[in-house]
Parts: C-alpha cells; structure tokens; sequence
C-alpha cells in the first residue's frame, strides 16, 4: 500500500489543476486525456459510515507532468486546497461517527459575558466536562465501562459589536442524554439541541456551515475531537478503474457514471460524479459520491 500511495509522479495533489469540467471536451481536452504520459489512473476510496467516496487521478510515467505541475503550483492554491482538504476531513469523521439521533449543539454567551478565545476554549473543556460526568453519573457507558461520549466541536470567532468578538460554539455529540439535560450543563448563556438529519447518508452541510470561518488562530485546529472516534475506512488500488473507463466518463459523465460505478459499488445510489481535465497537464481527475439507502439506520453507539 505504501508503495501505491508514494509514486512519485503521481496527480493526487494537483487536483486544483483539473479546473475544466468534461463533457463538452474540445480535440485539445481528448488529446490531453489520452495523452501518452498518462500510465493509468488510481482510485482512492473512502467509506465513512453509509457513504463512499472515490477520488480517482492519473499517474504520469513520466516527472514532466509533475514539473508541470509544480510550475503552476502557488501558495494561494495550496490554501484552496487545504481548505478543503480540511472540510472533507470534518465531514468524513462525522459520517463516520454520527447519524440520526445525535445532536448538534449551539452554545452561544449572554451579551455580559462575551470572553476572549482563551476563555472561550476553557469554557467549551468545562463543558464537555460536565457532560462526561452527566454520563458518568447516569450509567451511560461504553463497553469497557467508560463514559459514552462522542463528540467534535468548533469554536466560532464571529464579528462582534467591533470591540469584542461574537463567540460561540458549534458541537457534534451523540444523542445519549436527553436535550434538555445537555441543555442545563451550559451555564453561560443560551443552548440550542437539534437532533441530525443526514440527507443521503451524510452530513456534509452541516460540517460545511460550522466550519465556513477560516482558522482564525495558529494555537488550535479549526475543530476538534473526542480521541474515540473511528477514522473513515480508506482503500487505495491502481486497478479499479481503467484508462477506457476515465476516457468513457469524460465523454459522457452524465450516460457513462450511472453505469460504471452501479457495478464498481452495487449497494450504493449515485449521488454525483464530476470529471475534470487540465490545460496544463495529462489526464483527468474523476470525484464520484455514493450512499447507501439505509442511512438513515445508525449503527451502536457504543463502539
């Protein structure tokens, strides 16, 4: 595997070259496609609780494609790329870890108490550590007997009255307290306690909306997380989708994507395919995103 992931000429992290969508393709877009340097295509996948992704990017035999690439690399699109590299990440660990039942939760502050980011960690640590408690004290536990808590949270740096900042926190837990108890364990201001609603298995809106600021500071990561939470399963293989393939989804996304990925993930719906080539370098870079029909069916909390 960790050959497969570090060839050198590979297209994973040039994504943000492939800007011109196919479908259309003009003979320039074709010639790039079926360019001699394209060697094949590799396809990562990720499956996080009922949804599975697939990224799927050339592999150059040649390091002309990667100077290229480099050539055209800036530090403004290497941020894009974090950016959203970062929001993939949220989503995937969410999908994989919550589901309908749980709960996101809105901590906001009462106008005489608006603290400053330090205080507004410390009071977010407090928090999640009377909840602990609450399941401690309740005899909502895991299987090894400690608190059952999951939990991923953001702080939110918001624009105040141009004096002090309007913070407040966004927090993703699992639904094992009731809300009006999850409520009362907030002592600074008001709480909001909504149960999740996936829409075709996922919460990507969700993760989407709570971390729509960019980091505002360099002390914290933009969100944070319980060390329990189970990582997305993540494959990566050279074999599972051919050369003739990319070339039939970059003709025909819309006729081709039904069709390859129904048997590539026959348990799964379709819920987008997009196909991209590059002016500047060979290939495509293919993004594909499938759910299963159970999902609104959450598996043991417990875990």
């Amino acid at each position: 595997m960790s050959d497969l992931i570090h060839t050198p000429y590979s297209g994973k992290d040039y994504e943000f070259l492939f800007n011109d969508p196919a479908g259309t393709l003009k003979d320039s877009a074709f010639e790039a496609l079926r360019h001699k340097n394209v060697f094949r295509y590799r396809a990562k996948t990720i499956k996080s609780g009922n949804v599975v992704e697939i990224e799927i990017y050339p592999i150059w035999n040649t390091q002309n494609e990667t100077r290229s690439a480099k050539a055209r690399t800036t530090r403004q699109a290497q941020e894009k790329v974090n950016d959203r590299n970062s929001k993939k990440a949220l989503t995937r660990i969410i999908d994989n870890n919550f589901g309908k039942d749980d709960h996101h939760i809105t901590l906001t502050y009462r106008w005489d108490e608006l603290p400053d980011e330090a205080q507004a960690l410390r009071d977010m640590q407090g928090f999640i550590k009377r909840v602990r408690y609450y399941h401690k004290k309740n005899g909502l536990l895991d299987a090894k007997g400690r608190p059952d808590l999951k939990y991923v949270y953001v702080i939110e740096f918001a624009d105040g009255d141009g004096r002090r900042k309007r913070i407040h926190h966004h927090v993703i837990m699992n639904g094992r307290a009731p809300r009006k108890d999850v409520k009362s364990l907030w002592p600074h201001g008001r709480a909001s306690v909504d149960e999740l609603e996936p829409e075709n298995g996922t919460l990507e809106g969700l993760a989407r909306y709570i971390i729509k600021q960019p980091n505002q500071t360099k002390q914290t990561k933009r969100w944070q997380a319980s060390r329990n939470l189970k990582p997305p399963k993540v494959t990566v293989s050279d074999t599972k989708l051919s050369k003739k393939q990319a070339e039939r989804l970059a003709a025909d996304v819309k006729a081709a994507a039904p069709q390859i990925f129904s048997k590539l993930f026959r348990d799964y719906n379709l819920d987008v395919c997009t196909v991209k080539t590059s002016e500047f370098v060979a290939g495509a870079y293919i993004y594909a995103k499938m759910h299963k029909e159970q999902a609104e069916k959450r598996k043991g909390v417990g875990g």
